[in-house]
């Protein structure tokens, strides 16, 4: 899941460190539905006939609730999935969905083993969109909502988004962090070093949900 990305950008981004991984993994990647314009920093890697959607009108409360529920229907029709990987907007939708789910089904199993979270700016309370308002989540407030194992992989020169958020919300003893060097974006080729590193805690974070790799 990526933000405002056509599929084939995300799958570029992330093949650098999907490479890393080894061809034992596979992928499905999840186009949004909500036509949006060019996210900025993807001027270097789209062209500009491509066409660019989102998961969600992130301005509109009732398009953040549909996210979450579109969300829900792929993973019981689709799944199950091991891990879900996912960026920016896609990363706010995945989070949140954890946490409502942990919220609403305390004693079920999550759909995934593990997440791997890049550039996440936040999860929101599905309780305060269902009462018409926006409220990221915080630890003080919510307490430890994510409980599978996480990956969480920001730039430290990235402006954009409230950097430990969500990795707040995560189980710390199963938790892994990697801040590279780089601003809003999945390290890839000409990032050589924080690609590694990524794949280094992606590993950890595999390992700790209990499958192969």
């Amino acid at each position: 899941m990526g933000h405002q990305l056509p599929t084939q950008i995300f799958e570029t981004q992330t093949a650098a460190i999907r490479f890393e991984l080894g061809d034992h993994h596979t992928y499905e990647f999840v186009e949004g539905h909500i036509p949006s314009e060019m996210f900025p920093q993807l001027r270097e890697v789209a062209s500009s006939t491509d066409e660019f959607f989102s998961y969600a009108d992130i301005e509109d409360l009732n398009s953040c609730l549909n996210a979450l529920d579109l969300l829900d229907a792929y993973v019981a029709a689709e799944g199950p999935f091991d891990g879900i990987l996912a960026f920016s907007q896609g990363a706010i939708i995945a989070s949140s969905y954890l946490a409502r789910r942990a919220l609403l089904r305390p004693d079920s199993a999550s759909p995934f083993k593990c997440a791997v979270f890049f550039s996440a700016p936040a999860a929101y309370s599905f309780h305060a969109l269902e009462n018409g308002r926006f409220r990221k989540m915080t630890r003080d407030v919510d307490g430890e909502l994510i409980r599978i194992p996480t990956a969480h992989i920001w730039g430290s020169n990235d402006a954009s988004i409230d950097a430990a958020t969500v990795s707040s919300l995560c189980a710390p003893g199963t938790m892994e962090v990697y801040v590279h060097a780089g601003g809003h974006e999945v390290p890839g080729v000409r990032m050589n070093a924080a690609v590694k590193s990524s794949v280094q805690i992606i590993r950890r974070v595999v390992s700790m949900a209990g499958y192969k790799q």
